[in-house]
């Protein structure tokens, strides 16, 4: 049995295994991922997890092994091929991918100054084939500097274009905490509720002039109820727009299809990010919206230094601040870096005491409310609201993207401006449904 056929068997052997693996990855999945809350939150005991990572991780290696196998394989079939390649086979596939490479002995016998010598039969002596080749090259767009510039890639050896690597994770953002809100106006006035106390009390047929029990005599009087006190005060909202430019040159958005898109992604995710800051941080000045953290009535919650070891307690404790004013939080903004460590809290029987429900593709959440980790908010802060309700934030235009050439010299120059932007504008009706918390310091 050849070298190649070996390795094809052990591939065939490994893609065995790998599929056996994968279906205990779906036994254990089917069996003991439970939705307890019916709420999507997915819940698995830790045995169950560690059997899922364990047998995860076999799956890992046995698939890392058939792509090294299946290298070692491409290896073997290429010191197999003949040693005289056909150059006008290989010539004709690097044509096709539009990558022709010629050595120089290539270029001479294709050059005019030879064509002309073999014409003639070799026969004028001291005839020199004179033709302007050098190294053979090639040109392609410079992805890199956003501009028309090229470089050289010498005609000796063989280049791979190996792309752009996109940014994995998207950022967190606080609008997801939002239902989406829709508005055709520029700007949003309102009443916001400033407190609410309730007098409401049981009511007597007949009482005594003032109150007390009714005598029986022609002074008792209908029972009046108590009066309860609820504070408005108007606000008005801006519809704000948050934008930003990029400038790059035509050819680059021509020629460089997967930058384009990474363009076009930096572009939204750029405009979103800074959302985030003022949603949460927005100063109400002027044409700015007035962020979370400077509207007037919201709550604040200082972490008891008894819990400050744990993160997670000190969220729940401030999440009743909003139900004590008849408020249930829908979510929560933190920082990565302490959601980190509420994910790896440890219960004193050394187990995670909520990753478990999250580890294996769950939504996040936290005393059943979603959670945003984002760098938008100060590390050592969180915030927890009733999203939707006490707070709405409204799209006027959603985001977009647009290039134009019709500015400064860009039609002269060759450079295209793109130009992302959007109109939103934040409310809150209910600020006491808000609570601006800072963790306890950390022991």
């Amino acid at each position: 049995m050849t070298k190649t056929a070996d390795i094809e068997k052990r591939i065939k052997e490994l893609e065995g295994q790998l599929e056996t693996k994968a279906a205990e990855l779906n036994k254990i999945s089917n069996a003991h991922f439970k939705d307890e809350t019916g709420d999507g939150h997915l819940v698995i005991s830790p045995e169950a997890h560690a059997s899922y990572m364990s047998t995860l991780k076999d799956a890992r290696d046995i698939k890392s092994l058939i792509a090294a196998q299946r290298e070692h394989l491409g290896i073997e079939q290429y010191l197999d091929e003949p040693a005289d390649t056909s150059y006008a086979a290989r010539d004709a596939v690097a044509a096709a991918s539009g990558r022709q490479h010629k050595s120089l002995s290539d270029a001479f016998l294709e050059s005019e100054a030879y064509l002309e010598m073999k014409s003639g039969g070799f026969r004028q002596f001291g005839q020199v084939a004179d033709f302007e080749q050098g190294l053979y090259s090639f040109e392609r767009k410079d992805v890199f500097t956003l501009s028309g510039g090229t470089h050289t890639t010498h005609g000796f050896g063989t280049a791979e274009d190996v792309g752009l690597t996109e940014r994995q994770l998207r950022p967190g953002r606080v609008r997801d905490l939002f239902p989406s809100e829709k508005t055709t106006s520029n700007i949003l006035i309102g009443l916001r509720e400033l407190g609410f106390v309730s007098n409401a009390d049981v009511v007597p047929e007949r009482q005594q002039p003032g109150g007390g029990p009714a005598l029986g005599d022609v002074t008792d009087e209908f029972g009046m109820p108590n009066t309860s006190v609820t504070r408005f005060k108007p606000y008005k909202a801006p519809i704000v727009e948050v934008a930003h430019l990029q400038y790059v040159h035509k050819n680059t958005l021509a020629d460089e299809a997967r930058l384009r898109g990474i363009l076009d992604r930096n572009m939204v995710d750029g405009i979103k990010m800074r959302e985030d800051v003022e949603i949460l941080y927005g100063t109400g000045d002027g044409d700015r919206i007035t962020g979370l953290w400077n509207t007037p009535g919201v709550q604040t919650y200082t972490g008891e230094t008894a819990d400050a070891a744990i993160k997670s307690l000190q969220l729940r404790r401030a999440a009743t601040r909003a139900m004590l004013a008849y408020y249930e939080a829908t979510g929560v903004v933190l920082h990565p870096l302490d959601w980190e460590q509420i994910e790896t809290e440890r219960g004193t029987d050394g187990q995670y005491t909520i990753a478990i429900s999250v580890a294996v593709g769950g939504e996040k959440r936290v005393w059943r409310q979603k959670v945003v980790d984002t760098t938008a908010i100060t590390q050592g802060t969180f915030l927890t609201a009733a999203f939707g309700y006490g707070a709405k934030l409204y799209d006027r235009e959603s985001v977009s993207v647009q290039a134009s050439t019709e500015a400064g010299r860009a039609f002269e120059a060759g450079y295209v401006v793109l130009r992302g932007s959007e109109r939103i504008g934040l409310v809150v009706d209910r600020p006491e449904s808000i609570v601006l918390g800072t963790f306890a310091p950390t022991p």
